[in-house]
């Protein structure tokens, strides 16, 4: 075979190689979508961790619950059970402090042991935080 014919065997294969070493690392790679992360949220604190179910028997009848966040939070709910009966409370605040205010009357008759848990959402998803405990007495009418 001749030079010539070799040359022109040859030149493909250099072309190509010289495309990719223009184009840099990237030529030829794929491309990944990251998604956001969900925020990160931690288990609420109740306080007082003791309410009446209705005034004027001894404890306040509401409580503050507050949880913090990291990572993009856009809402912040707080799940509270007492007995059988569910509330869900909506928080206000921004950045990595939240809070909701516990209204002990809500939950009518209901008292005993009551849990509550945080939800924090943002643009990667929704995140529930571990239960915290605090207790409705029972106030006689």
């Amino acid at each position: 075979m001749s030079a010539m014919g070799r040359l022109v065997r040859a030149f493909p294969l250099v072309a190509a190689g010289l495309a990719l070493a223009l184009l840099g690392p990237t030529a030829g790679a794929t491309t990944t979508t990251t998604r956001p992360r969900p925020p990160r949220v931690f288990t609420p604190s109740v306080s007082p961790s003791t309410i009446d179910n209705r005034s004027g028997c001894g404890n306040p009848t509401s409580a503050t619950v507050s949880t913090g966040t990291s990572g993009d939070t856009r809402k912040v709910t707080f799940k509270v059970q007492v007995g059988g009966r569910i509330t869900t409370l909506y928080a206000s605040g921004s950045g990595s402090r939240w809070s909701a205010t516990i209204n002990g009357s809500a939950f009518g008759r209901d008292h005993g042991s009551g849990s509550v848990r945080a939800t924090a959402t943002g643009p990667g998803g929704s995140t529930e935080s571990g239960p915290a405990s605090f207790t409705i007495a029972d106030c006689p009418a």
